[in-house]
């Protein structure tokens, strides 16, 4: 398995997309940072490198829904794979090598764009002003949750014969624990009144507080805080605000992802038919 990890980072070192990737991290942590500074400017209000330090939690499974399916589809359009089989290379060793360079450029690209955010925006926004433990907490789960999406991934990815299928598939999958993440959020954010205006005989406006009929009552939010968490699209909106507010679920449901995707992906892929 050293000798095919060792492949794949040299495949890395050469490939065009990894440097693409690479660079639009560090131009996108730098972007967020200008930003807020131009904010502060305008509108005249403090910000502080909180805003922006975990930014990338927000879009690192959409940079990886493109990247992984065309780094590693190529294996399947130019036979690596099969070739790998050939020279004797065992079928889990290539996919846990496979898995292990997908988590290895996530955390190059994270990492990328928060030395960006430390080169740009200590000089313009100043540095963090939460605790050392909140970063740790946060730079922890969001390890964990970026793990997780190169895990759903790259099951994806390898057990799907064509390049542009896995593209698809991953990059509609994005979205859908997206739209996902933002309605539970919502669904939890949801005031339990709201307020109602009429207009009196006089003229005059009143208002009434009526009782906000989506609103979770407390034997339902559990769930829905649940499936918030196991969504990795939900951790990156706690993760990029610093505020994750169950961390030891959060941490569980991230390994019960990383664990269910590359234990039945692996499975998948033994069984897989390469022609």
């Amino acid at each position: 398995m050293i000798n095919l990890l060792s492949a794949n980072l040299f495949r890395l070192k050469r490939s065009n997309l990894f440097w693409t990737a690479f660079g639009l991290s560090a131009g996108f942590g730098a972007f967020m940072c200008v930003t807020r500074y131009r904010e502060q400017f305008l509108y005249n209000y403090e910000v502080s490198l909180d805003s922006v330090f975990f930014g990338w939690a927000m879009v690192i499974g959409l940079v990886l829904s493109v990247f992984l399916p065309l780094f590693f589809g190529t294996e399947y359009s130019d036979g690596t794979i099969r070739n790998k089989i050939i020279a004797g290379h065992r079928r889990h060793a290539i996919y846990w090598a496979n898995l292990m360079t997908a988590l290895l450029s996530a955390v190059v690209f994270c990492a990328t764009y928060m030395l960006a955010c430390v080169v740009v925006g200590i000089p313009l926004i100043g540095w963090l002003s939460v605790k050392t433990s909140v970063v740790l907490l946060n730079g922890l789960e969001a390890f964990l949750m970026t793990a997780a999406w190169c895990a759903v991934f790259t099951a994806i990815v390898m057990n799907c014969g064509r390049k542009s299928a896995s593209a698809v598939s991953c990059i509609l999958l994005f979205l859908l624990l997206f739209i996902g993440a933002f309605t539970v959020y919502q669904m939890l954010d949801a005031p339990e009144f709201y307020p109602t205006y009429s207009l009196t005989v006089d003229g005059q406006v009143s208002s009434v507080m009526e009782p906000n009929p989506v609103y979770l009552t407390e034997d339902q939010r559990p769930f829905y805080e649940f499936l918030l968490d196991l969504n990795p699209m939900g951790q990156a909106v706690q993760c990029a605000d610093l505020a994750v507010i169950r961390p030891i679920q959060a941490v569980l449901c991230s390994l019960g992802v990383i664990t269910a995707a590359a234990a039945g992906g692996a499975a998948l892929f033994q069984r897989k038919d390469l022609k």
